[in-house]
């Protein structure tokens, strides 16, 4: 099991002490979250210097709302889609695994779609796979995130993630699967990532509180029992994070080494 941790979640002032903090506490890579306060290229040097000082190499890049690229102007869909493909450049540079992407959320809408969830699917399916077959050759995929019905009203489950990168059919297309939300779209928590099988190419970890793992009522034992069943070998990354910001249940400094300890715990016996 390789854990991770989004920067988000990491006490200190500097990128370089938010590494050091994730490497004290046990964890094996940092997840760097981007947005309006955070520009990956202009903070390049910066990640650089602290995964050299820390030796944690960057699990993923997370995007923002901002990123989201199904959005009803053309000419903005396709300003967003030249930003996936560049921040998966700066993955592939810092060897970030991947770039996270949301194809879409409130308050974005399709009103003129006379079947939304089709024709949703088809026009994910043509805008990703357009996207996809101009990317140049790269080890960082772009992960495919579900989001609860109370988040976004497209690509709810994991297994329409997994199909979704199915028929876009690019080896740099993959699935997400993050247990806050399977919590409450799923009906169990193990099948939709065995069935995910090499389509899954990350995970995002939270109790059902928002909290950190272990923190609530959770049970973990099937999702990671079928991550070992598909020999996954991507990262869990803990995103204890809200519409209101980042949630942990106590002091980072209490908090951090306990949710390590408790997932690989977890992972051993599950």
């Amino acid at each position: 099991m390789k854990l991770a941790i989004q920067t988000l979640l990491l006490p200190g002032d500097r990128l370089a002490d938010k590494f050091a903090v994730a490497r004290r506490h046990g964890f094996d890579a940092v997840e760097v979250a981007v947005g309006p306060t955070f520009d990956l290229a202009a903070r390049l040097d910066d990640v650089r210097r602290a995964i050299d000082a820390s030796g944690l190499p960057v699990a993923a890049i997370c995007t923002h709302p901002m990123h989201d690229p199904l959005v009803p102007d053309a000419a903005e869909r396709a300003k967003r889609f030249a930003a996936l493909a560049d921040l998966l450049r700066l993955a592939d540079e810092i060897g970030a695994g991947g770039v996270v992407s949301v194809p879409v959320r409130p308050p974005h809408a399709f009103p003129d779609l006379v079947d939304r969830d089709r024709d949703l699917t088809r026009l994910a399916e043509d805008e990703f796979g357009a996207w996809a077959r101009d990317l140049p050759a790269g080890k960082a995929a772009l992960f495919l995130e579900p989001l609860n019905r109370y988040e976004a009203y497209f690509l709810n489950r994991v297994g329409q993630a997994v199909a979704l990168a199915e028929r876009i059919d690019h080896p740099r297309v993959m699935a997400l699967g993050d247990l806050f939300h399977m919590n409450i779209e799923e009906a169990d928590l193990g099948e939709p990532l065995q069935s995910a099988g090499a389509r899954l190419g990350h995970v995002h970890i939270a109790d059902n509180n928002r909290f950190e793992p272990g923190a609530g009522c959770l049970d973990f034992d099937a999702p990671l029992a079928a991550l070992k069943a598909i020999d996954y070998r991507g990262y869990l990354s803990i995103e204890c994070w809200s519409p209101k910001g980042p949630r942990l249940s106590g002091n980072p400094v209490d908090v951090l080494p306990k949710t390590v300890r408790f997932l690989r715990e977890t992972w051993e016996a599950a």
